[in-house]
């Protein structure tokens, strides 16, 4: 009997969107495209496909998306043979979470931003929340979304109606605000040292973004635990928001 093979691509999650969805997201066509560089295409394309999922109501959580994937998608069924071994597959089930997979050098950042810009523009979220793996990162990540979130075009091609349009950037040093956008390098936040993120952030899980630069930082094995036994810290914290 032959084993079967799969590609990673087999198992890409699809988020449906319907023509009032669409014209919702295509009002940041001009944002983006002046967000983006051209040959960069596949960034817009990552953040509209984001989207189709954050905007959407029917999805509650990432497992009402899977679940809606696993009824059409005859290799997802071939692997899992039932829903529960699926579900038990996934990280942060019960969360509105997905990831997107851009190799090093094409232009995350750019993702990272459009993401936090138009989630607060939307009002879909108050603050938003960016974890990078060194101070180094971090460093690069501020000093790029400084530049971005003081572009006056990308200011001015916002929709008028947007609800926060003129992000703060900060780190976790400062008390994080309503609108802001907060980027600290994930050491410094599990020693807790001087951080703000546990006072400003308690009890705003669901109105916060958290957006996680090199996520293979916090995710560990498929049911939840590393070698020790043991929650990735950051994990167990997205867990417990």
């Amino acid at each position: 009997m032959s084993e079967l093979s799969y590609r990673n691509t087999d198992f890409i999650l699809k988020a449906k969107a319907d023509e009032a969805l669409i014209d919702r997201i295509e009002k940041y066509e001009a944002f983006l495209s002046a967000l983006c560089r051209e040959e960069y295409y596949f960034q817009k394309d990552s953040i509209y496909e984001i989207l189709k999922f954050f905007f959407n109501d029917k999805y509650k959580n990432l497992w009402d998306l899977a679940k809606e994937n696993y009824g059409v998608n005859e290799k997802l069924r071939q692997k899992f043979d039932t829903e529960k071994k699926y579900k038990e597959h996934l990280q942060l089930s019960e969360q509105k979470s997905c990831s997107i997979d851009l190799a090093t050098g094409t232009g995350k950042s750019f993702v990272i931003y459009g993401l936090a810009q138009i989630m607060l523009a939307e009002g879909l979220v108050d603050q938003v929340l960016v974890l990078c793996p060194s101070r180094t990162i971090e460093s690069g990540l501020t000093e790029k979304f400084v530049a971005l979130a003081g572009n006056k075009i990308l200011k001015k091609i916002l929709p008028k109606k947007s609800v926060l349009a003129n992000p703060r950037i900060v780190n976790a040093t400062r008390t994080i605000k309503k609108g802001d956008i907060c980027i600290e390098n994930i050491h410094a936040v599990y020693k807790n040292t001087g951080s703000s993120i546990y006072d400003s952030l308690k009890g705003k899980g669901a109105r916060t973004l958290v957006l996680n630069d090199e996520a293979h930082h916090i995710f560990n094995k498929v049911f939840g635990t590393g070698d020790d036994g043991a929650f990735k810290e950051w994990k167990k914290r997205l867990l417990n928001r």
